[in-house]
């Protein structure tokens, strides 16, 4: 079953569904993901906001990558993963 969980990502309020055994996974997603936002925003030399947010996503993805090494991660099976919760967050973002 699915839980509402509320967040806020760049000053933007947003409402997402989860599986109840993971909303407490996503509210530290977004708390690692506002990190790199605000990381990003400190060295001053990127202002759109989009353009922030895409940096901040590939550095966590990087930081994924580097600590998951080249041995141990199915990178199919990742990507299935995170366009699921991609396609769920769009969903839930246009029921809004």
């Amino acid at each position: 079953m699915s839980q509402t969980v509320n967040v806020e990502v760049m000053g933007r309020k947003l409402t997402l569904a989860a599986p109840e055994d993971e909303a407490a996974l996503l509210r530290q997603a977004v708390v690692l993901l506002n990190r790199k936002v605000d990381a990003v925003r400190a060295q001053k030399n990127i202002i759109e906001s989009d353009k922030i947010l895409i940096v901040a996503a590939l550095n966590l993805a990087h930081d994924f990558l580097r600590e998951s090494g080249s041995d141990g991660l199915d990178l199919d099976a990742a990507e299935r993963k995170i366009d699921a919760m991609l396609q769920l967050c769009r969903h839930t973002a246009t029921d809004c």
